[in-house]
């Protein structure tokens, strides 16, 4: 009972509860920066997305609209309509100009896009390096100020940010397999290629929050050891050793929380809930945003407590906290 109680994942989750309040207004700062930034970003590209596929439906019906000035009501009463349909179609000029509209209108479609992953990943990146060092400075009973929280950012940030990459690509890399394999079940409509894909998507989502136990804890090394990359994978690796079904218990407990807590959502509001997308959309990225932000810290207690359970020695690594080690902390 007391193997249970020292290393089951409720103790980590426990753990990571209590680390909240420690350097209390330091992890609300952060929350409220995740969520805010977060809601707003799905804001603007909300609108932005509704203004732009109105502009390119209102310019791909126009494509295939006949020239209204083809229906004009000829001057000599004597001459007859054209017979030929192709003379009520758009000029070839018009055509054209429609075509490279349409074309611009994908290309912004691409871009927003791409902006909105890129600012979503830029927030997202800092909340969660924002939070390993809170939480590690918090686990070794210290204090923080604001300052301090921003030096720290700057000193650290390309280590988890090239790390980060790495996982990235890891996990890109993961679905596109698995795509490949799903592929060939969804072209044929039959229900034994329905369940198939149904044990595929299963199995590969319960396969990845296995394998991310060690690709999220490598991020956590990055900030609090000062490696990066591939050696940061590999000490993860090395760490996760004996506690990686703790470290993924808590990957289910979150998203099964999260899954609750969306239902809960349909359950009081509703389909007049669902059907405001708006307050759904900032809804969802608030809510995950404060998910994410505790599942960081709960992988930043996972960290420590491989380290004892390796036996090796906990202390603050890297630049940032061998400078801050050296500061009186306040009470």
């Amino acid at each position: 009972m007391e193997l249970f109680r020292s290393y089951s994942f409720f103790t980590i989750l426990n753990e990571s509860i209590k680390l909240l309040p420690k350097n209390g207004k330091l992890m609300a700062l952060i929350a409220m920066f995740s969520a805010v930034l977060s809601s707003c970003s799905v804001l603007l590209f909300k609108y932005s997305l509704q203004s732009l596929l109105t502009d390119m439906i209102v310019t791909a019906q126009l494509l295939f609209m006949p020239d209204l000035s083809s229906f004009n009501i000829p001057a000599d009463p004597n001459s007859s309509p054209p017979s030929d349909p192709s003379a009520f179609m758009p000029k070839t000029g018009l055509i054209t100009d429609r075509l490279g509209h349409l074309g611009d209108d994908f290309a912004r479609l691409l871009a927003l896009q791409t902006a909105f992953i890129l600012v979503v990943s830029i927030i997202s990146f800092l909340s969660s390096v924002s939070t390993v060092l809170v939480s590690a400075v918090s686990y070794n009973s210290k204090t923080l100020s604001l300052k301090d929280l921003f030096s720290g950012i700057w000193t650290t940030w390309t280590r988890p940010l090239i790390t980060t990459l790495y996982v990235s690509g890891l996990a890109i890399g993961y679905f596109v397999v698995v795509a490949m394999l799903a592929v060939p079940l969804l072209m044929y409509s039959s229900r034994v290629t329905f369940w198939a894909a149904v044990l595929l998507g299963t199995t590969s989502s319960i396969l990845y929050l296995y394998l991310f136990v060690t690709w999220g804890l490598a991020v956590v090394v990055s900030v609090v050891e000062g490696c990066y990359g591939m050696e940061a994978l590999a000490k993860s690796a090395a760490l996760v050793k004996g506690k990686r079904v703790h470290g993924f218990l808590l990957n289910v407990s979150v998203n099964v929380v999260l899954l609750v807590i969306y239902e809960a959502y349909r359950v009081i509001f509703g389909h007049k809930g669902l059907m405001n997308t708006t307050m759904y959309a900032l809804f969802v990225a608030s809510v995950t945003s404060f998910a994410k932000m505790l599942l960081v810290v709960a992988y930043t207690v996972l960290y420590y407590h491989c380290k004892k359970h390796h036996g090796e020695e906990i202390e603050l690594h890297g630049s940032f906290f061998y400078q801050y080690a050296k500061l009186p902390t306040t009470q």
